[in-house]
């Protein structure tokens, strides 16, 4: 018995102690975007294209639950002071990877605005330890992004805001149901209602069964989980949110946001809500109006601190 404790005890004080350590960056290497990616941007936008010359971008592995984790940063190249988002990607396991174009298109455009902006890889992608459970246990990987930001020299933590596309909409809300931390978040064409979801996307059935554990014998239970339209007025009050959506969006109806609009208005939770006519899933019709949405939204609330809108009815 001695023999068992004395090896037991060493075990589970390695565990809690790398548990205490969630967040911590293990490694910080830059990621250099090839020339080639500039000049294929130049050719399309060349303003992005220069403003994205001034952002640099590591790629990073931080621990969660003990995990190694990858994850990628993006920052202004000149010192300073700077709000930060913390993004959140789509799709699961490799589909909807962080990859060199939607880095430096989606983080990179967030760090030419001025901002610190990082993002998880989620556990069990891209060299990272453990297995994601889409919306289940790796959602501690995008809250513990929190603690990895008060280790970057330019991030003002004290100004932080969470955005997220598709499934990383969902990853968005589930944040907002953990925690106040965050100034403002945005969201385009999130998954809301995964219960219906499936419903309509009868070809998701074996990939969710893959990646959500206890899917086979507790399908309904796990999927209201990380079905925001049903916790809605669990979401921080605190945090002001922008939802945008594609009217022709086949991959995320946009019957699921307005049905979580209607529920976050009930529960007065302040939301901005945009439906562009005719726009797609990636909403690559609107690409210039709904960044610039995005910016504003920030802008407002997590660059310049303003007050949380009043939701009471009021008014003459």
């Amino acid at each position: 018995m001695k023999v068992a404790i004395g090896v037991i005890l060493p075990a589970l004080l390695s565990s809690h102690s790398s548990w205490a350590q969630d967040g911590r960056i293990l490694r910080k290497k830059p990621f250099l975007l090839a020339e080639g990616v500039f000049k294929e941007f130049a050719r399309r936008n060349p303003e992005f294209s220069r403003n994205l010359r001034g952002v640099a971008f590591y790629r990073i592995t931080y621990l969660s639950d003990g995990l190694r984790v990858t994850g990628y940063l993006a920052e202004p190249k000149e010192k300073g002071n700077y709000p930060c988002i913390i993004s959140n990607r789509g799709g699961n396991r490799e589909y909807g990877q962080w990859d060199t174009v939607q880095i430096a298109y989606t983080l990179g455009r967030m760090a030419t605005w001025k901002y610190v902006v990082i993002a998880s890889q989620y556990r069990g992608n891209d060299g990272g330890e453990g297995k994601e459970e889409l919306g289940g246990k790796e959602v501690q990987d995008v809250l513990n992004l929190l603690p990895a930001l008060s280790q970057v020299p330019n991030a003002d933590t004290s100004r932080i805001g969470i955005e997220g596309g598709s499934r990383g909409g969902m990853m968005t809300y589930l944040a907002l149901k953990s925690t106040s931390r965050f100034k403002a978040a945005a969201v385009n064409s999130g998954v809301t209602n995964p219960v219906t979801h499936i419903k309509n996307r009868p070809d998701l059935e074996s990939e969710y069964s893959e990646v959500i554990p206890g899917y086979a014998t507790n399908k309904e239970a796990v999927l209201k989980a990380r079905s925001a339209v049903f916790w809605a007025d669990k979401m921080s009050k605190t945090t002001p949110l922008l939802v945008q959506h594609g009217s022709s969006d086949w991959r995320v109806p946009a019957a699921e946001a307005l049905e979580l609009v209607q529920a976050l208005y009930a529960c007065q939770h302040p939301t901005r809500f945009i439906l562009y006519e005719g726009a797609t899933h990636a909403l690559r019709e609107v690409g210039a109006q709904y960044f610039a949405e995005m910016k504003r939204h920030f802008d407002y609330y997590v660059r310049d601190e303003n007050p949380v809108p009043r939701m009471t009815p009021h008014g003459p």
